[in-house]
């Protein structure tokens, strides 16, 4: 099972690794927070992976490493996913806006990029970009 997430404020792969990166250098960590703790979280920690949607297309995925709640200092609990630092292409699927996070079966779930087809789906989208279609 796993995780689907929209990447708001993102406008690419690049500026998801390189918030995140100043995350970690301000943290010390790769966390997401979140309100809502996922009921299927051994699902979740034991093999799933955060799928990020950037400008209305899931595009990249994270391992998931783990799930804590927290407390924090107002009293409230959240919901602390830890990241892999390694984000890992995919193919690149419309997904519609969504509120909070979703969950994602495996079998839904879109399939990694090899390094050729990463290579041709960046010339893809650079192409509909400039070609004002996404």
């Amino acid at each position: 099972m796993n995780i689907i997430k929209l990447a708001v404020g993102i406008n690419s792969v690049e500026d998801l690794k390189d918030r995140q990166e100043l995350k970690r250098q301000k943290y010390g960590n790769n966390t997401h927070i979140t309100r809502l703790f996922p009921k299927k979280y051994l699902e979740v920690k034991n093999n799933g992976s955060m799928y990020w949607v950037i400008n209305g297309f899931i595009s990249v995925r994270q391992k998931i490493r783990d799930i804590k709640k927290v407390e924090h200092d107002n009293g409230i609990q959240y919901c602390h996913i830890i990241l892999d630092k390694k984000l890992i292409e995919t193919q690149v699927i419309r997904y519609r806006p969504f509120q909070g996070w979703r969950y994602l079966n495996m079998e839904k779930a879109p399939k990694d990029l090899s390094l050729d087809e990463k290579r041709l789906d960046g010339e893809l989208i650079k192409t509909l970009k400039e070609l004002c279609i996404i």
